[in-house]
């Protein structure tokens, strides 16, 4: 019990982190293929880990888009620090 725990406060962790991390290269003006990279990467890792999860007996169509919806919301984050890196 307290290993889920911890292993779900690890991801949730990661992913903010990727989030700020993905927001301060935003912030420092980096081009938008710099800023695809955290987003495409996340989703890449994310779907060979629901695969290599579920095998073949499991849907994946679930685990696919929310692990697409979480690399639209990083990119989002990239060029909303983009955005304000333009402002100052």
């Amino acid at each position: 019990m307290i290993l889920a725990l911890f292993l779900i406060l690890l991801v949730v962790a990661i992913t903010f982190g990727l989030g700020y991390w993905n927001f301060k290269l935003g912030q420092k003006g980096k081009s938008y293929g710099i800023g695809l990279i955290i987003p495409a990467g996340y989703f890449i890792a994310m779907v060979a880990m629901t695969a290599m999860a579920h095998g073949k007996n499991g849907s994946l169509s679930s685990s696919v888009v929310s692990s697409l919806l979480i690399a639209a919301v990083y990119y989002i984050v990239f060029t909303w620090g983009l955005k304000g890196a333009k402002k100052k």
